[in-house]
């Protein structure tokens, strides 16, 4: 049916129409198709990803346990380098006081 026309539609011109609309159909269903494959591509990339986060998330929260401990093996050894410390202050002290000690006596034995 090209142009319009006021008489009836003849059974060629129904069966026109009905093949047109049956093409354009079959066209519509061939787009769904791919459509739906695309999404069943894009909803398995979804869940892919959202395994991939929650394996990420969870290496993520070992690591910042492992990150915890570290520094708190970090605070320790700090707190030992201190106490390394004052004890070498301590020896360096107490050695002066042994040298001064014992040249005090040595010079009072040559005094006597």
């Amino acid at each position: 049916m090209d142009a319009h026309r006021d008489e009836p539609a003849t059974k060629k011109d129904l069966d026109q129409v009905k093949q047109d609309l049956t093409d354009k159909i079959d066209a519509n269903g061939r787009k769904i198709d791919a459509n739906s494959a695309k999404i069943d591509r894009i909803a398995l990339q979804v869940v892919e990803n959202r395994e991939q986060m929650a394996t990420k998330d969870a290496v993520n929260e070992r690591f910042d346990a492992v990150n915890e401990r570290l520094d708190e093996l970090l605070r320790g050894q700090d707190e030992m380098i201190g106490i390394f410390t004052r004890l070498d202050e301590e020896r360096v002290a107490t050695t002066a006081m042994d040298q001064a000690g014992r040249r005090r006596r040595r010079d009072e034995q040559e005094r006597d």
